[in-house]
């Protein structure tokens, strides 16, 4: 395996509930997070869970991984690069299930960059064709 520098650039891929909130909603956030959290081992660290009140004093509830960025300058190897995906997928897949199984609006960030939502179960055009299939494509070296 290659070790990726300490010094490595990272990005945060947030996910957080882009509706009106109650108690069961972050309950079942919480435990998708946890539960994500438990379910293997993370490249840097394990998604962590996200109750806050932001800037605009709207309630923020959702959770957060750190990936390795692969933003020019830095050089990411492949299997890095295809790990951070497959970790980002899992996230997506498990934050679409509950979207789905519980009608429930999320919205996702890479930084402070919108990269798109999933709205009771669908992962939309931006977030899929904005995302996450240039991302696979790049790593399956097509352009």
């Amino acid at each position: 395996m290659h070790s990726v520098p300490l010094e490595h650039e990272k990005q945060k891929l947030i996910f957080y509930v882009a509706q009106d909130l109650d108690q069961s909603i972050r309950s079942n956030v919480q435990q998708l997070v946890n539960e994500l959290a438990a379910s293997r081992i993370w490249s840097i660290a394990p998604p962590t869970f996200i109750d806050a009140i932001d800037e605009g004093c709207a309630e923020v509830v959702g959770g957060v991984l750190e990936i390795y960025s692969a933003l020019q300058p830095n050089i990411l190897s492949v299997d890095m690069d295809s790990k951070n995906l497959d970790e980002v997928e899992e996230i997506v897949c498990a934050v679409k299930k509950l979207s789905e199984k519980e009608n429930i609006s999320f919205e996702f960030l890479l930084d402070t960059t919108f990269v798109g939502t999933i709205d009771d179960g669908v992962v939309d055009r931006v977030l899929l064709e904005g995302l996450l299939v240039p991302w696979r494509n790049h790593i399956n070296g097509e352009s």
